[in-house]
């Protein structure tokens, strides 16, 4: 079995859909979470300097949904066929629609 390790910050956002996909499957994984004061000196060692990344095996993937859609094929839930796997693709790319529309650099709460 591949030994998977997630990285992203100590909240919820663009890594969710993965770590939900992890509970679905049942498969064990490392879930490293970043601080933000630690991020400066992480980021230069971050692969395009973004996160989340996930290594699988030593080997890393980023950009999330590039991620969330490896694991729904691992998970046999990226559709059987062309017409359910462009349907999946769809359900993807509207949750990624929302997420750009988060606020996440607001610092104001109340505005979040």
């Amino acid at each position: 079995m591949p030994h998977y390790k997630l990285t992203y910050f100590n909240l919820r956002g663009r890594a969710e859909i993965i770590r939900y996909l992890f509970a679905y499957s049942g498969k064990q994984y490392e879930d490293h979470r970043i601080e933000a004061a630690d991020w400066p000196k992480i980021k230069p060692t971050i692969p395009f300097g973004k996160v989340p990344i996930l290594e699988v095996d030593g080997v890393i993937i980023h950009q999330s949904l590039a991620i969330a859609r490896y694991l729904a094929r691992e998970a046999g839930v990226a559709g059987k066929t062309p017409v359910e796997q462009a349907l999946v693709d769809a359900i993807v790319d509207t949750i990624d629609d929302f997420m750009t529309l988060f606020p996440w650099a607001e610092k104001n709460q109340d505005v979040r």
